[in-house]
Parts: C-alpha cells; structure tokens; sequence
C-alpha cells in the first residue's frame, strides 16, 4: 500500500515550514495558494491541513485563518490531552533529525491483561516502535491491536508507514481515546532504558485506549517518554 495523496501533499507543506517559509504564531498560506504551489487539488490540500492540526503542527483561528504552531523552536515535545500525535512529524517541524525503527513487531495470544481489555479477542498484534530526534530516543510505544481485525498488518512497515493510516486504510481508524496519564518506574527493562533511564528512575507514560466512530476499541497503546524531552499539558476540571 502506498501513501494516501495528502500524505504527499502534508510533507510537502512540512518542508515549506522546515525551510522558514512559515514564521511561528504566522498565518499560512491559504488551502487555493498551497493547492496552486504545490500541485494538488484544494480538497487534498484541505485534508493534509486537517491531518496538520491534528498533529499539532497548525491551528486554526476562526475566521482568521491556519497558522504555524509558535513553539517550534523548543527542542522539548508537547504530549498531554490531545489525540495521540504524529511525533516524527513533530520533530521534523522543529528543524530536527527524525528517525522512526520497528524494535519488535510480533503475535501475542492468552494474555490475560489485554484479555481483560478486549472482551472478544485473544490474539492480537504487538508494535514496539522507537522515535528519534537528532539520533537520540525520544519516545518508545507499545501498540496492541486485534489479529481478527487486522489480519493482514504482517505485511506492512510500520516504520515508514502510519500506524493509523493503515487502520484508515482498513475502515478502522480511532477517533476517539480514552488516556491516562502516569510516571512508570524502570525496574532491569532494557527496551526502556534506552529512554536513558536507568533501573530506579522514572519515565513519562500515557497509556490510551483508542475507539472508532462506531465505539468499537481497536487499539490499546502505551507510550514512553524521556521526561527530559516533553511538556506534559494536562487540562483539568475546576
């Protein structure tokens, strides 16, 4: 499966924003002038400006138009309340390296806790992804996802391809999470500690449970980060 064409056209307008074209807190060009630019047509290009705020690179104002995230230049990460974000995508806007490798990508069956989780699976996928900025780790995630749902994900590379546009792909895309928030102490866990967290130290966890439009739950994820790295924003009720 190849890319979606706003995927083209979204890294097209990411390499308008890593060459200074668009200055932090400034307005973006609009959906007719990307869409003359770069050589998509204006839905594509309205799709791939979606995908942006979605990722947390634009937002939009009402009424006044899209612009560019004003914090690009910190080398620290914002995670917290929002949908899970595309972290690779993130760095790059940052003007930073950004490398993305599949540490494990294997079947898993009988485990009690994902048992307990999916009421009606028992097999499911297990995803262990490791994100770079400028060759250091910034965050490392475990996906779990139905074998019944996706029983073909064996055949993509999860390292250069989207997790959820795969699921997309397949009709199945979450929309809608519940998370949790949480420090994780690192206790003799090798994959962790290339966080740079010994044994006795702590990480940054958000563990979420992904759904579809229709509520039905497709993925279980927990991801880790150097605390070092993020900002962790947390909206709360008064």
């Amino acid at each position: 499966m190849g890319k979606f064409l706003y995927q083209e056209a979204k890294e097209e307008i990411i390499k308008l924003i890593q060459s200074g074209s668009f200055k932090p807190n400034e307005k973006i060009m609009t959906e007719r002038e990307l869409s003359s630019l770069l050589g998509f047509n204006r839905m594509t290009v309205k799709k791939a400006i979606a995908s942006l705020v979605e990722d947390g690179v634009l937002f939009k104002k009402r009424g006044s138009g899209t612009f560019l995230l004003g914090d690009i230049a910190s080398n620290r990460f914002e995670i917290g309340d929002e949908a899970p974000v595309s972290l690779s995508q993130g760095i790059m806007v940052k003007r930073m390296s950004s490398s993305s490798f599949v540490e494990s990508f294997k079947l898993v069956y009988d485990l009690p806790d994902l048992m307990e989780i999916f009421d009606d699976y028992f097999e499911f996928f297990e995803l262990i992804r490791v994100r770079e900025a400028n060759n250091e780790v910034v965050s490392i995630q475990r996906a779990y996802f139905p074998f019944r749902l996706f029983k073909d994900a064996h055949r993509y590379d999860f390292s250069q391809f989207s997790l959820y546009d795969y699921m997309e792909y397949k009709n199945k895309r979450p929309t809608k999470f519940s998370k949790r928030f949480f420090a994780k102490r690192v206790e003799n866990d090798e994959l962790l500690e290339k966080l740079g967290a010994c044994s006795g130290e702590y990480v940054v966890c958000i563990e979420y449970l992904g759904y579809t439009d229709q509520n039905e739950l497709v993925e279980y994820t927990q991801s880790f980060f150097d605390p070092e790295k993020v900002n962790l924003a947390i909206e709360t009720k008064r």
